[in-house]
């Protein structure tokens, strides 16, 4: 019995040495994710604007509230926080108008329906309509834009039973909704902010001059029935903004047109209907539409819908792919935006997080020059401090100023790799300023200040620790932490380390092409570590990793010292 006495506390401070489990936390939001979100939420009706005489910070719980009700808004899961998936959706193109129409309806928003009404609507029902500006930047003519503009408002008339006829400048002085093109600050509370972003915005009814009137963005790139994605649809953007003019205000519903961010192209004019949502929005409105068909205009006879454009001679015929899907040819950061290379396509992701578009541009109509059999990028990259921008595919380079080519192709052999080679993935490393060339399992540098391969390369890539092999492209972020991608996952080197963040592998998606995280890991095993020696410019890693692990273990060492006395001086009293 006093030998088990005596092993008691024994136990117990093996107890107390192991370590607590630690509960999952959620990543605190950067500072400016914070404010991001902060302006959105009060852009978009989520918190009421700070009151100017008072210098009061708006409370953790109204923020939580707040973010819960937007995730709620739109289809998210009600975390409360602002993470990635919640930035991701703060970054999308939409509608510039708020989701909430006055704080009180944050208690509104839990009711069945979906829809919002603005709580005006017209008094007739017959409404007029004119085009005051048609878009400067967009190759569809004057007669397509009023064309889809007359069955984007049909799209509601058929509905409802209201008719809108369209009147030309010799008519009336004042249409009931007036359509703009409009770029910047244009007079009204609701400025643009060029493309991407916000995309248009329309005026509920009332009777206000501008009431019914409706701005899109002039420098979007308006498209309609585009095959390859470029640009942001008409159409669909119009059926979007008309549902404001007629007084309906924005919907959480999956299939609702009046959903505030962009979805792409809705399909053909003539065949589009509304779907249940927004039809019973605008019935509570105005009522059902008789069972007749749409009046055809009063005005100059419209041509029918035009058919989608045709793609240019020896343009790719092959399908758009799934960015959401990863397994990018190359990936690059290029003068502050992130480019996703794959086959004859490219994304844009801007500084700010934010898609230029969700479907891909061409890749042809953007790099000039480059040789039409070329239609994969393998790697990418902009030397450190200099304009150049360097696209590889197969064992040869192009170099490019701008979108414009500079010379014929060149031999990867001037980069220092054997003939006939290619590459994975190349970057320049900001920490050095050298650039850095994978294969496989290897990496070849290259001085560019000394315009010469250094020696003594290639090296084991698990000098770099945690890296994947093979991998898609590695890429620098803005704020200097280097990525390496991998199918649909990513691994984060901080600033000037050459060793992953513990957590990764993390999937792309999220944070960086505004898509769901894959349901699965990456499915091959980690690489061995080298047994190379480290380059000399990066053994302060070392000495970093050392006092990582020393403060890891300092917390058990010290626990260890204060209890000793006490677990000694019990023993001997027994």
């Amino acid at each position: 019995q006093e030998r088990a006495m005596l092993r008691l506390p024994v136990l117990l401070l093996l107890v107390l040495l192991q370590p607590p489990p630690l509960p999952a936390l959620a990543p605190e939001p950067a500072a400016q994710d914070v404010s991001l979100g902060l302006d959105w939420l009060t852009r978009y009706g989520y918190l009421p604007p700070p009151d100017p005489a008072q210098a009061q910070l708006r409370s953790p719980e109204k923020l939580r509230d707040a973010i819960k009700v937007m995730q709620r808004f739109a289809g998210l899961p009600e975390t409360g926080l602002l993470d990635p998936v919640t930035m991701a959706t703060m970054h999308k193109p939409r509608c510039s108008l708020p989701d909430v129409l006055g704080v009180a309806e944050l208690v509104r928003r839990r009711r069945r329906r979906r829809y919002a009404l603005s709580g005006s609507i017209w008094k007739k029902r017959t409404l007029t309509w004119r085009i005051h500006s048609f878009p400067r930047s967009s190759a569809l003519s004057q007669e397509t834009v009023r064309t889809l503009m007359h069955h984007a408002l049909a799209a509601w008339g058929i509905e409802s039973g209201l008719k809108f006829r369209e009147v030309g400048s010799q008519g009336p002085p004042e249409a009931d909704i007036l359509i703009d093109f409009v770029r910047a600050y244009h007079q009204d509370s609701y400025p643009f902010d060029g493309q991407g972003g916000t995309l248009a915005h329309a005026f509920f009814p009332g009777e206000h001059p501008i009431s019914g009137d409706t701005h899109f963005d002039d420098e979007e790139i308006w498209t309609f029935g585009s095959k390859d994605g470029e640009g942001t649809d008409l159409f669909a953007v119009a059926v979007h903004e008309f549902g404001h003019a007629l007084g309906l205000g924005h919907s959480s519903a999956p299939d609702s047109i009046m959903r505030p961010f962009y979805q792409g192209p809705v399909g053909e004019p003539t065949k589009y209907r509304l779907s249940q949502d927004d039809r019973e929005g605008l019935q509570q409105l105005y009522g059902k539409g008789p069972q007749t068909p749409y009046d055809k205009p009063t005005m100059k006879p419209l041509a029918p819908p035009p058919p989608p454009p045709a793609l240019p001679p020896g343009s790719p015929s092959l399908p758009v792919p799934d960015r959401c899907d990863g397994n990018f040819d190359a990936i690059a950061n290029i003068r502050g935006e992130t480019f996703f290379f794959k086959g004859p396509w490219f994304w844009r992701l801007q500084p700010s997080g934010q898609l230029v578009s969700p479907q891909p541009a061409r890749l042809h109509r953007f790099w000039e020059g480059l040789p039409p059999q070329v239609t994969v990028i393998q790697a990418a990259y902009t030397p450190h401090r200099d304009g150049r921008i360097l696209l590889f595919s197969g064992p040869q380079f192009w170099v490019f100023r701008d979108r414009q080519l500079e010379g014929d192709a060149r031999p990867l052999a001037e980069l220092g790799l054997p003939r006939g080679e290619q590459v994975d993935a190349a970057f320049s490393w900001p920490l050095n300023g050298k650039t850095y060339l994978v294969r496989g399992h290897r990496y070849w540098r290259y001085d560019e200040a000394a315009a010469r391969p250094d020696p003594g390369y290639p090296r084991d890539l698990s000098l770099w620790e945690g890296a994947p092999p093979s991998p898609d492209d590695v890429a620098v972020s803005n704020d200097g932490a280097t990525y390496f991608f991998k199918g649909a996952h990513y691994w984060r080197f901080p600033k000037g380390s050459v060793k992953a963040d513990p957590d990764s592998p993390q999937p792309m998606g999220p944070q960086w092409l505004d898509c769901p995280a894959p349901s699965a890991g990456p499915r091959y095993p980690r690489p061995p570590k080298a047994t190379l020696k480290p380059e000399p410019c990066n053994c302060h890693c070392e000495i970093n990793q050392a006092a990582g692990r020393l403060s890891s273990s300092s917390s058990s060492v010290t626990l260890l010292l204060l209890l000793l006395p006490l677990l000694v001086g019990d023993i001997t009293s027994r």
